[in-house]
């Protein structure tokens, strides 16, 4: 047998000793197999990308910008609107504490809007902070109303930003479903991205949902 051969089979012998072992820590676990396939989250934190090469291409340039939003789509609009959707607590979505560093099924403070331009939906906006940091770094979250938050993240000289990850949420994903409110014909799926905003060690978790209708601004 060739050196060739045998690396594969050491490779073989080395992956299949590795299933077995995954194999083994899901079935030890309470409804084994089945019940640990089931109930992992559909989207997870290993579903988000700091890379995605199949980005339509006429998303990609807003996706991949790195200022703020806000004042891009400010540039390409004749007239430039926040509708807050709601402010308060709730729990976060599976990965969200695991960002921010909180315990599972920890309550956060939301913040959900759109951004209409022209009159007409272009982005859906999710924030969420840990509940104590509304008292300190980010007390100024809680009264924007329907004022911007880039205005905001892009004015403090303190705030640090994360490197941007990227996916494609499918209906299945709720804040899909959340976005997709403000849509007739939605579709199958709408492309995200987001990051943490780091301000004196609280950070704050953006997630950006592009609609459709960004496409129709200006370059």
């Amino acid at each position: 047998m060739s050196d060739t051969h045998l690396a594969r089979a050491r490779a073989a012998r080395t992956d299949f000793r590795k299933q077995k072992k995954v194999e083994s820590l899901l079935s030890s676990l309470p409804g084994g197999q089945n019940e640990a396939r089931r109930t992992k989250p559909i989207w997870g934190v290993e579903s988000w990308r700091t890379f995605l090469p199949d980005i339509e291409a006429g998303y990609a340039p807003w996706l991949r910008a790195d200022g703020s939003l806000t004042l891009r789509i400010q540039q390409r609009c004749e007239n430039f609107s926040v509708c807050n959707v709601h402010n308060r607590l709730a729990t976060a979505i599976y990965d969200e504490t695991t960002l921010l560093g909180l315990p599972a099924r920890q309550k956060i403070y939301t913040r959900e809007v759109f951004l209409h331009a022209d009159g007409k939906p272009v982005v859906y906006a999710h924030s969420v902070v840990a509940a104590q940091h509304l008292c300190g770094a980010w007390h100024a979250l809680r009264n924007l109303g329907n004022r911007p938050l880039g205005a905001l993240l892009f004015a403090h000289p303190l705030v640090r930003r994360s490197a941007l990850h990227f996916q494609a949420l499918k209906p299945n994903h709720p804040l899909y479903r959340r976005a997709a409110v403000a849509l007739d014909m939605p579709p199958q799926k709408l492309w995200a991205r987001r990051s943490l905003f780091i301000l004196r060690n609280a950070p704050l978790l953006v997630t950006e949902i592009f609609l459709p209708d960004i496409l129709a601004l200006k370059k």
